[in-house]
């Protein structure tokens, strides 16, 4: 599935291209600038892990190992004899998950992998599984209730996780919208576009919309976007936009910038102290994408127990 999540408009980044005053006169550009803030967003997706600082709906699936769910990665044990690979011996009914994790929709545990019969999971004190960690989100690991009567059962894709997955579910509220009679129109039109733009993602009801378009209050828009339902909305229905992490936001424009540059000038020079010196873009982007590295230590991978 396409990740529709840019994390600036093509209006913030035509501000921080050419300053507020200039920009506003600026009409030319939007399909290429479209095109590098959704780079510049795709490109931060795949540093943090093929992850998204926006909500996604989606059904994620895990391979659990026999019998009890086991961590047990392999391990090198060293020593005077030949290196050989050995297992650890402790068992964690826990799973790690394989991206950012907002908001559980349902659980369903197969008992075999044919997933002839199942049973549902739910979370919380006398139920099924925890969400950790416990009090911050995203959520990254799914543990069993040490109380529950249920568990994870042996096999491949034995055990499925319907979900909001994501770094963040925040939208701003922003404006309203006409009645929307059709599920494939792509045209729509609201009470005020003045604060939206090209690239947001928007929240109508429980449907995202992608905006790549706008002429005075009507957007034109791609449906049903990051795992929702395209559906009909009846006239004043409130429209929000995404909201995503400062930082996130300013790489996806210090990317911006560099994409832009390279466009039409490449590898650029800088006189610096009495020397001559070459700036590249790729040490730049490298740089920018650095800033995110605290991001990078909250993603969990997909494994299979054995």
């Amino acid at each position: 599935m396409v990740t529709r999540h840019s994390y600036a408009s093509i209006d913030d980044l035509r501000d921080y291209l050419a300053g507020t005053a200039y920009s506003s006169g600026w009409t030319s550009d939007t399909t290429i600038l479209r095109r590098i803030v959704e780079s510049a967003s795709s490109r931060i997706d795949n540093y943090v892990g093929m992850q998204s600082f926006g909500p996604r709906l989606e059904t994620h699936y895990f391979d659990i190992g026999s019998g009890t769910l086991r961590d047990t990665p392999q391990v090198i044990i060293s020593g005077s004899s030949p290196t050989k690979i050995g297992m650890k011996d402790f068992y964690l009914s826990a799973i790690p998950l394989d991206s950012w994790l907002v908001s559980v929709t349902s659980v369903t545990s197969y008992k075999a992998t044919d997933r002839d019969s199942s049973e549902t999971l739910t979370e919380g004190y006398n139920a099924d599984y925890w969400l950790e960690p416990y009090n911050t989100t995203p959520k990254t690991r799914l543990k069993l209730n040490e109380d529950s009567s249920k568990s994870f059962h042996a096999g491949q894709q034995t055990l499925a996780v319907a979900a909001t997955w994501g770094y963040a579910n925040d939208t701003i509220s922003e404006t309203t919208a006409d009645a929307i009679g059709s599920t494939s129109a792509t045209s729509i039109s609201v009470s005020s576009a003045s604060d939206l733009g090209i690239a947001q993602t928007i929240l109508i009801d429980s449907e995202q919309l992608y905006i790549t378009g706008i002429s005075g209050n009507t957007l034109t828009v791609e449906r049903g976007v990051n795992g929702t339902t395209a559906a009909t909305h009846s006239g004043g229905a409130s429209l929000y936009s995404y909201e995503y992490n400062p930082i996130v936001v300013q790489a996806c424009l210090d990317l911006g910038k560099i994409f832009f540059r390279d466009r039409d000038m490449g590898t650029t020079l800088t006189i610096g102290s009495g020397a001559e010196g070459i700036t590249r873009s790729d040490a730049d982007a490298s740089s920018v994408l650095s800033t995110l590295d605290e991001f990078r230590s909250v993603t969990a991978y997909s494994e299979t127990y054995f």
